[in-house]
């Protein structure tokens, strides 16, 4: 229950834009849609599961945006290749029964039973994103957990984007590496065994420094059905840094999923 408060929140935030889509004033675009993910368990699990994802975004010009997926944020700096500004996201957290958010099937596992949950929070931070040229954009954030792991956590990616023509409409491509980092905080909530831990699932004591959490590469494909509607497949690899990567509760070190949704732009 603790894990749809975000998620209800969300919809309740969105919901008058979309019921009134029609009538949304002029410089605001709204997209709902929903889909499917086949991810694991948590992060280092090689049990798999298959979830639901929510797909609710809205957006003014090219200033203000909101979404599950992107969270909240403000363009402060907006000129022809540099954006920047402040950005809010919220992390999940993790039960140590293995249930992943929304999960429709799919085996739990049992490596973490014991653990303890990490409660969910929201992380306030900052990003720049810079388009190198028309087709690729360099991106990195950085967060503050307020709550749960509250730890510091970083992303950097390197997006190429490009459009095949020759359809009825345009299918779009994008794809490319990625990495994570976080303090040493956030790495001990979720990669960490404490004593009491160790006691609880027979797992060995495990104390990790600061560092990469994962890095790979990522990759989707969108599809636009009508002028309104698009389905969009994606997936992604990652491998889990040495801190992260030697945790007793991991696993495996090589974490992939797919998924695919279907949306509607307002």
């Amino acid at each position: 229950m603790k894990k749809l408060i975000p998620a209800l929140l969300l919809t309740a935030l969105f919901a008058p834009q979309l019921v009134h889509a029609q009538d949304l004033p002029a410089g605001w675009t709204a997209n709902a849609g929903a889909g499917v993910v086949y991810a694991p368990a948590y992060v280092g699990s090689d049990h798999y599961q298959l979830s639901a994802v929510p797909d609710l975004s809205v957006k003014y010009e090219d200033k203000f945006f909101a979404g599950v997926r992107e969270g909240i944020g403000y363009n402060a700096i907006n000129t022809e290749n540099l954006r920047a500004g402040p950005i809010a996201k919220y992390d999940f957290g993790r039960d140590d029964d293995g249930d992943r958010f929304l999960r429709l099937s799919g085996d739990k596992g049992d490596r973490i039973n014991g653990m303890g949950d990490v409660d969910g929070a929201p992380e306030l931070g900052g990003f720049v994103a810079y388009d190198i040229n028309p087709s690729l954009t360099a991106e990195a954030e950085l967060r503050q957990a307020i709550g749960g792991h509250e730890g510091m956590v970083g992303d950097v990616s390197l997006d190429y984007k490009t459009q095949v023509g020759g359809f009825d409409r345009p299918i779009y491509f994008t794809a490319g590496p990625r990495m994570k980092f976080a303090s040493e905080d956030y790495q001990d909530e979720y990669f960490g065994v404490n004593a009491g831990q160790s006691a609880r699932t027979g797992l060995g004591t495990y104390d990790p420094d600061g560092g990469i959490v994962s890095y790979g590469v990522g990759t989707s494909v969108t599809v636009p059905i009508t002028e309104r509607i698009r389905t969009t497949a994606f997936a992604g690899y990652d491998r889990l840094g040495e801190e992260s990567g030697d945790s007793p509760i991991v696993e495996s070190k090589n974490q992939g999923m797919v998924g695919a949704m279907v949306g509607y732009a307002f």
